[in-house]
Order: structure tokens, then sequence, then C-alpha cells
């Protein structure tokens, strides 16, 4: 039991572990958050929102500031709120944007490109040559933004920027401000460091499940691992998807890109198999089977994958990573939503919980993807806290899993306790049983002798000897009752079987027992169900029901005890409570009653008790005893429950 405790305050150590890095992720998150939109608030900035553009198509040629050369004079085209940006025109490899600098009321004037989109982009002033900023990647990912300071710059002048573009991104329009280049330069540190903090964070804690797997059992690593895997797959996904990795880290966009795309391709099995994990296999087996036929998919499309970055690098991969990840993705879902659903309407708590986390992340999302396809230079936001609320149902689920499966080791643990117990009170009881008929009869026939002597001296010795052969008779019966206990004890079986009225056999206890608890000054009470039948011996019964009373009687305080007897029947069963308020007993010595020899009383033999639980084995019922020291002890009886004995026809004569 210390090996248990020990073991599950390891597990609730990690639990709470990893629920406290997320709520301080929302905090830190919120924060930082709130920090942005204040400094954004307070900046005195000018967002722009006209500008010229033109589609290039520069195939086949090395990036360079020189296309700007090739644009057309009589091809611009103008963009503002009224007229936006049209989309991508065909064979367009290349978005040049001609930009007019607005008056610059400022000490140190500067423009944020916070958003435009290209592999390659080139910033330069109209009519010089040298671009004032340029960056190329030779990897796919688009998104960039930078802080350029305009000192010098008369105003009127025009920025050229020139966009080499990627072959997915269809909607290319740029968001640019001006302002105080100083004032701007705190929140552009801070752009996009939301996202590596989130994502970050997630792998800290991927990182930190993977330690604790060492320490867990064999049956809750799946499910732990299948978590962790999820927290490690959805961190890349976030880290990857931030464009404050690339801008600081940009020689390592390449394999974080392919993180990215191995990451889709894993988090689906996974899912899978943490829901397995919680919910089982699923109506009809379906979330095990889509399960089984993911795996192997999986495996395929990443082989596939890999052969296509590795053998055929050229060619490209956007369908093989979007279409499968986006099918078998929906898919589960689906069946994910189905389940949870289900279960939850039978009232499964885990289901609840995970349908609560599923639902709201589903929404967002779903509401984000949308607006993104109506607008692909909107920048997903809001889905990060339905995935943060998503994943406190995933650990909250966990968390009750484990906690179900210690509940259910320690109740094992009791029973087992409980049952070794058991078997030691047999062993005892077997052993006095054996010892109990081989002595009382060698005893019993002595005594009887002895009694009858003792009887025919009476009647001969004088009044004044009398009472002392009286007082030995006295003792001899005493004695000659104590060994008819053991032969109680040690042939229980019912001599006679038959099927009797428990209810009216516990209304003659009650009458029999009245006059000694009003000897005590102690209330008995009695209520019971009629028709009440049992299968056994009704002589037993009674001396082990009376038993138990006078027990009770003994224990309570003289003028202020009570003793009630309940009898009802429960489904199949019989089920007679004796309660009383006396003295009580601790859990050591209740553990102890029913051993042979055990008493808590002073001039106690500890027979009575030990025959009681005999007869009502006997009668293949059950005893248990619960109480708490100075408050009193709640018996319950149960036996099987019989039918009523049919009466017999009386034919006249």
């Amino acid at each position: 039991m210390i090996q248990i405790k020990l073991e599950w305050t390891e597990m609730k150590s990690a639990h709470y572990l990893m629920i406290g890095a997320l709520i301080f992720i929302i905090g830190t998150m919120f924060q930082i958050q709130q920090v942005s939109l204040n400094n954004e608030s307070k900046q005195n900035v000018s967002i722009i929102t006209k500008w010229d553009y033109q589609w290039l198509n520069e195939s086949g040629r090395p990036f360079s500031a020189a296309w700007a050369d090739d644009a057309d004079p009589n091809k611009w085209e103008k963009a503002d709120p009224n007229s936006p940006m049209t989309k991508r025109a065909n064979q367009a490899t290349a978005l040049l944007l001609r930009v007019q600098i607005p008056p610059l009321p400022y000490a140190t004037p500067g423009i944020w490109l916070k958003r435009v989109y290209g592999t390659a982009v080139s910033v330069s002033i109209e009519h010089q040559n040298n671009p004032i900023y340029q960056i190329e990647r030779s990897y796919g990912y688009d998104v960039n933004y930078a802080l350029l300071p305009l000192t010098g710059i008369d105003n009127g002048s025009s920025l050229i920027i020139l966009l080499r573009l990627s072959e997915e991104r269809q909607s290319l329009e740029p968001e640019m401000v001006v302002g105080d280049y100083y004032h701007m330069l705190p929140q552009y540190e801070r752009f996009g460091l939301i996202e590596l903090f989130y994502g970050g964070s997630f792998l800290f804690i991927a990182l930190a499940m993977v330690t604790c797997l060492f320490f867990l059992k064999r049956e809750q690593r799946s499910m732990w691992m299948s978590l962790c895997f999820i927290f490690f797959c959805l961190g890349v996904i976030i880290v990857s998807y931030s464009p404050a990795f690339y801008h600081h880290y940009g020689a390592y966009g390449k394999p974080l890109l392919a993180g990215f795309d191995i990451a889709l391709f894993l988090i689906a099995p996974a899912l899978a198999v943490f829901f397995e994990q919680v919910l089982g296999p699923g109506i009809y087996g379906m979330t095990k089977k889509f399960r089984q036929l993911l795996m192997p998919a999986t495996a395929i499309l990443v082989l596939l994958w890999v052969l296509g970055k590795t053998v055929v690098p050229s060619i490209s991969l956007s369908l093989l990573e979007v279409l499968p990840v986006t099918i078998m993705g929906s898919i589960l879902f689906i069946i994910l939503m189905i389940h949870s659903i289900g279960y939850a309407s039978k009232g499964n708590q885990d289901a609840i919980i995970l349908l609560v986390g599923h639902s709201v992340f589903t929404v967002v999302t779903m509401l984000e993807i949308i607006r993104y396809f109506q607008d692909e230079t909107y920048h997903l936001i809001y889905w990060k806290w339905g995935l943060l609320l998503f994943l406190l149902s995933l650990i909250a689920v966990m968390g009750r899993q484990f906690s179900a499966n210690h509940d259910q080791l320690v109740q094992y643990s009791q029973e087992l306790e409980m049952f070794n117990r058991e078997i030691q009170r047999s062993e005892k009881m077997e052993l006095i049983s054996q010892l109990a008929a081989s002595i009382a009869h060698e005893v019993r026939n002595p005594l009887q002798v002895t009694r009858g002597f003792l009887q025919l001296l009476g009647e001969k010795a004088v009044e004044k000897d009398r009472q002392y052969l009286t007082l030995a008779i006295e003792e001899l019966d005493r004695a000659s009752g104590i060994i008819t206990q053991f032969l109680t004890f040690a042939k229980p079986q019912m001599d006679d079987v038959a099927t009797f009225n428990i209810t009216e056999e516990l209304y003659t206890i009650y009458d029999m027992l009245k006059p000694l608890s009003v000897m005590q000054s102690a209330t008995l009470e009695l209520v019971a169900e009629p028709e009440l039948y049992t299968v056994g011996n009704a002589d037993k019964f009674k001396q082990a029901v009376i038993n138990m009373i006078k027990n009770s009687l003994e224990a309570t305080t003289e003028g202020e005890g009570w003793i009630r007897i309940h009898a009802a029947a429960e489904r199949k069963e019989i089920v007679i409570h004796v309660l009383d308020n006396g003295e009580g007993i601790d859990q050591e010595a209740m553990n102890k009653l029913g051993e042979p020899y055990f008493s808590s009383k002073s001039k106690g033999t500890g027979l009575g008790l030990m025959v009681t639980f005999r007869i009502i084995e006997a009668m293949n019922g059950t005893l248990r005893f619960n109480s708490t020291k100075g408050e009193g002890t709640a018996a319950a009886i149960r036996l099987p429950a019989a039918a009523a004995p049919k009466k017999e026809a009386h034919t006249p004569d």
C-alpha cells in the first residue's frame, strides 16, 4: 500500500506539473498579447492602404533586384480599400509593389512590413540600384516581416518591393505601416514570439513527459506516450507556423518545414491511439479499425514523402502534403466526434470532457479555416486558444484514467487484505473447530455425571452446605454452556433446515430481550417488513441475533443507550441492520471480530460472536461491522431471500 501511494503521488505530481505548465502558458501568452495590443494602440503609426502592383513572370532566372527593371510602365495596377488586389495572375512568379511614402512627421521614420509574401524579398528606393533590404530562402516558407529605417528619404518617394512568389499562395495583399522607427522597434522584436513560446512550451512538456515515461507501468505507457506525441507534433506545427522562427533562424527553416510535414502526418494516428485508450475500440470497433488502417497508411505516406524529398527533390509534393492529411484528419475528427457524443449521452464523464474540448477546438478551427479561404492573407490566431482547451481536456481525461486505475488498484489491495484476513480467520476457526469437537464430548459427559452427584448430595445436605452445592451446580451449568458454544462452533451446520419467517423470529427475539433492555435503561426498537423469508435453522438464527443484541446492550451507556433493529428485503437478499450508540470499537479491533477468543469485553470469551459468524456463514449469509470509537456500532446481516412456503390445504373430514 505504501508503494502504491508513492507511485500515485508521483503520477499526481506529473499531472500537476503539466496542468501548471499549461496555465503558465495561457497566462504568459495573454500577458504578451495584452502588452502588444496596448503598445500598438499607443503608437502613432499610419497604415499604408494604397500602392501600385504588377505581376511578373521570371521563370528560370535566379532572383535579383534587377527583376524590377522588367516592369512595364503601362501595366501598373492600383490597389486601395475600394479596389483590392486581384488574385495572382496566371504564370506569375513574382510580384512588384510600388509604395509611395506618405509624409513622415517623425524624428526617425521607418516602415514596418508586417506581412509580405515571397520566398525572396528585395526592397529598394525607386530609381536607385542598391536595395536597402534583401532576403532569399531556398525553401517554400513565404511569410516575411521587416522593419526598415527611412531616414534621409524624401517625402513623396516610392519604395519598390520585389517578391518571388511561392507555388501555392494566391492572395498576396501585404500589410504595411509607417511610423517612428524606435517606437515600433519593441513591438517588432516581439512580433511572432507568442507562437514560438507557445510551441516551445509544448515541446518542453513533451520532453518532460518522455522523462516521466520511464517511471510509469507498462499498461500506462501507451496513453502517456500517445499524449506525449500529440504535444510534440503540435509543438512542431506551432513553431513552424511562426514567422519569427524563419526571421531569426532562417538557416534552420528547411528542416523545420520538413518537421511540420511529418508532424501533420503523425498527429492523426497519435490522436486515434489516445482516444482508443480512453473510450475503447468504439461503436462497432470503428475507432480501432480506423486506427489499424491509419497506421500503415501514415507509414506509406511518410515513405512517399521522404522519397519525394530525397530521390526527386524537384517534384511538387503539395498534393501529397495536403490532400491525404485533410481526408484522414476529417474522417478521424468525425469518428471521434460521433463516439464522444455517443459515450457522453450514456453519462461517460471522460467522453463529456473530451466532447467539450474537441467541440470547441473543432468549431474555432473551422471558423478560422473558413476565414482563411475567404482571405488567404488572414493569419490564424484564435485556434491556439481552442487548442489549449482541447489539450487541457486530454490531460484531464488522462488524469481521470490514472486516478481510476489507482482507485481500482487500492480497491484490489483492500480486497486482498480482507481475503487474507478471512483466510487467517478460517484457518484459526478450523483449528478451533477440530479442537472443540475433540474436547467437548470428552469434557461434557464428566460434567453431567458430576452435576448428577451434586444434585443427589444437595438433597441430603443441610441448608448451610446446600447453598455451596447450588453454587457448584451453577458453575457446572456455565461450563456446560461454554461447551455447548464449542459444539455449536465446531458443527454450525443446520440440523433442521427449513424456510422460516424472519419477521416473526425477530419479534420473538424482541419480546425476549425487551425486559433486559428495560433493566439496562436502554431503548430497544424493531422495524421489520412483513413476510421476510429465508432458509435455515430458526433456533440457530435466533441464537446469532440474540448474541449480537446482547453485545449491543452491554456496550451502551445505562440510561442513554438505544438499539435499533431494521429488517428489509433488498433485491434477492434479506438485510438486517443492528445499530447502537454504544462505546464503539476502533478499526484494529473491528478487523479481529469473529476471531476465536477475541473479545473487547473484559470478561468475554469471544465465543459468542465467533459462533454468530459461523451460524450466518452456514446459512450462506454474510455479517459485516462498521464502528466508530465513541459513537456506536452498525452490524449488517445479509441472508438469501426465499419464497414464502405454500400453505397446506386442509380437506374436510
